[in-house]
């Protein structure tokens, strides 16, 4: 387990600090360094590079006991790349040269800088990296690399890009590659092209979908490639430690927004990017951007979905008080710092690294941002990790061979509906909110869960329901995988105007959809006459949020099930996932909990008691280490008591420990023949159970 913390960010901390910190480092009961070698600062000459301070930091790690992961931020480019590389610079989609400069996060080089698809470009890009794993993949304490830091390569371009000429070459062979033909072009996107340089890129948002749509998806391909290639040049020099790469969140939370100068998904798909990589991350600042056990949790769950049993990087957790400019935004405290640690732990995270070690001390980032800074808990912080570090070494066996519990619940993320929205829009937050809906409500119940992506279906195989919020385009592949889905057995629930367009943007009429094989087909869009509305499922009654518009199949009802094979589809008529993020409803959580429960999933794990309410909830993660049972139990404030029901593979022996207290736990058998545990919270509000030992 790696658990540790960003250090260096050129040039800052001043070296004066660095035995010491790195002393303190390994004091709080961390194990890791990570270290951002900038391309930058280290070609800050052409041909020339400079490794001085990076070689004394990782001299000073291992001196103190400390692991090192590097990021390599080549990204960052030189401030010659324009002057060397002449015509290297990415076109806004106005036409202009996008001008770079210093990034308000990074004291030297500039960004966005050259684009990528310019040959030499790459090949500078590519002899950094290769230059700085040369030097370093030797190491005894090197744990691995940080290949692309969120992904980034358009930030602070102020408009849409790259419209520049190998761009245009690399798109045009994309859709080659894709079609086939000039001709495969024409017939799928119903044109009549006479020259592949007659086709362009979409640009204006509400225009034609079949390019803008066709644009991004180029673009998200092209930055999986870009990361593929990263890889590769890593690979080639160093052909034993991880390689990985992170966003700064799970890739179906990227909608994207023209106020952001980003498409949506256009730093890459994160299912993609595990194909090629060693492992996936994201970054995660809960305090900053108000997430809860809940948010926190699925947002994890999302990137081990998409790495499918590579390694999950937590690779920037916020350390301490964020800090932009000259607001003042809220501290960070121990325990709800705590939470999260364990928390991504339990979501099956296997590196987490903290953002940072000392507050920033440039640009607006300035006092901010440490857990070791002056906020006023850095004590606090400090001594809790110590603990948890001395934990997770005591324990290492258990955690470091711990696997969450797989799911039979599936919720799906569909990239073409994204960019559909986008093209429309110039967002596709509608699309991404019904998702963080849905997974929002089914992870607060403690349903584990799995994201399935649309072009990675091997997933299907072991659900037993499969939610499809706001999915609005399917291709053939996709919709012949969703209804052998069904036919074999699988409950597969779906909201308005599911598979309504094709990946070329075409609408379709009810009819024609693959829904309508299965007694599903809507009689069109009509008004909402309240923002509530009954569905009935499963013989009971519901009051749930709507939103947008509802699309019956008959009548007014807002529920419809149909069987289709051994499977059944639940066909909602509007956007209840939307809806239920802009306001809680618990219904909406029975609703899915009674579909869930149906469909014959078998949950690890239920909350008795207490009662789940709108801010507290009790959040639950389970899973096993070999042979042994782990569980997570997260109290919410003031709780000082709960009771939970277990499936038949949780504490077979029927006694637990918890690894805080000591305390043992047995398990009993309820009137109703369910087994049963009660739990008392232990630190920061948290109970961590295993078996107790002796009893395997």
């Amino acid at each position: 387990m790696n658990f540790g913390v960003q250090y260096y960010r050129a040039p800052f901390p001043d070296s004066r600090y660095w035995d010491s910190d790195l002393r303190r480092i390994r004091e709080a009961g961390l194990n890791t360094v990570q270290l951002w070698i900038s391309w930058g600062w280290v070609e800050a000459t052409p041909d020339k590079f400079v490794y001085d301070d990076y070689d004394r930091l990782i001299e000073l790690a291992a001196k103190h006991g400390l692991g090192v992961i590097l990021s390599t931020i080549a990204e960052i480019q030189p401030n010659w790349i324009h002057r060397v590389v002449p015509g290297s610079e990415m076109i806004g989609i106005s036409g202009n040269r996008i001008l770079s400069g210093a990034r308000c996060e990074h004291h030297f080089g500039i960004t966005p800088g050259g684009c990528t698809d310019h040959p030499e470009v790459w090949a500078r890009m590519k002899r950094f990296i290769q230059e700085t794993g040369k030097r370093y993949a030797g190491l005894e304490h090197l744990r691995g690399w940080d290949i692309w830091n969120e992904l980034r390569w358009n930030i602070q371009a102020g408009e849409l890009v790259c419209f520049c000429p190998e761009t245009l070459r690399e798109f045009r062979s994309w859709l080659r590659e894709k079609y086939g033909s000039l001709e495969g072009l024409n017939a799928a996107w119903k044109r009549r092209y006479c020259s592949w340089e007659d086709v362009l890129p979409g640009r204006n948002i509400d225009g034609v979908y079949t390019e803008l749509m066709a644009f991004q998806h180029f673009l998200t391909c092209r930055a999986d490639r870009h990361a593929a290639m990263r890889h590769a040049a890593m690979r080639e020099v160093d052909g034993v430690h991880p390689i990985t790469a992170h966003g700064c969140q799970p890739s179906a939370m990227y909608a994207g927004g023209i106020g952001f100068h980003e498409y949506a998904l256009d730093r890459g798909n994160d299912w993609n990017l595990a194909d090629a990589l060693d492992g996936i991350g994201c970054s995660s600042f809960p305090q900053w951007s108000g997430i809860d056990d809940a948010d926190f949790g699925l947002r994890i769950d999302m990137v081990k979905s998409a790495a499918r049993g590579k390694k999950v990087w937590l690779s920037e957790l916020q350390g301490g008080r964020a800090a932009v400019g000259f607001n003042v935004y809220d501290v960070v405290r121990a325990d709800q710092q705590q939470r999260w640690l364990w928390n991504g732990l339990g979501c099956g995270a296997d590196t987490i690294l903290f953002w940072c070690w000392r507050d920033e001390v440039f640009g607006r980032e300035s006092n901010g941002f440490g857990i070791a800074g002056r906020d006023g808990f850095a004590e606090e912080r400090l001594a809790a990790t110590q603990v948890t570090g001395a934990l997770w070494e005591k324990h290492a066996e258990l955690f470091d061979h711990y696997v969450p519990d797989t799911s039979e619940v599936g919720l799906f993320f569909s990239p073409q509906s994204y960019y559909l929205a986008w093209a429309q829009e110039g967002t596709a937050d509608r699309i991404r909110d019904g998702l963080l809906g849905y997974g929002r409500a089914l992870t607060r119940r403690s349903i584990p869960l799995v994201s399935v992506e649309e072009t990675h279906l091997e997933a299907l195989d072991k659900l037993k329901v499969l939610f499809l919020p706001r999915v609005i385009v399917t291709d053939p592949a996709t919709e012949e995988a969703l209804s052998a889905f069904v036919e074999r057995g699988g409950t597969l629930v779906v909201e308005s105007e599911c598979g309504a367009f094709s990946s070329a943007g075409f609408y379709r009429y009810p009819e024609e959809r693959f829904l309508s094989k299965m007694g599903v087909t809507e009689i069109g869009r009509r008004s909402l006459e309240s923002p509530v509305g009954g569905f009935r499922c499963g013989g009971r009654e519901y009051r749930l949020g709507v939103s947008q518009w509802r699309t019956p199949v008959e009548g007014n009802e807002f529920c419809v099930e149909r069987r289709f094979g051994r499977g059944s589809v639940i066909h909602l008529a509007s956007y209840p996932g939307n809806a239920y993020l802009e306001e809680w409803n618990p219904q909406f959580e029975e609703l899915l909990a009674a579909i869930v429960r149906d469909a014959g999933v078998k949950l690890p794990v239920e909350v008795l008691s207490p009662a789940c309410g709108e801010k507290e909830f009790l959040y639950l993660k389970s899973g096993k280490s070999g042979r042994k049972s782990v569980l997570f139990v997260f109290f919410p404030p003031g709780c000082s008591s709960a009771q939970v029901a277990l499936g038949p593979e949780l504490f077979p022996g029927g006694q637990a420990a918890e690894l805080f207290t000591g305390e043992r736990l047995p398990v009993s058998v309820a009137a109703d023949g369910r087994r049963v545990m009660k739990l008392k919270p232990g630190r920061c509000q948290i109970a961590v159970c295993t078996d107790a030992p002796g009893v395997l």
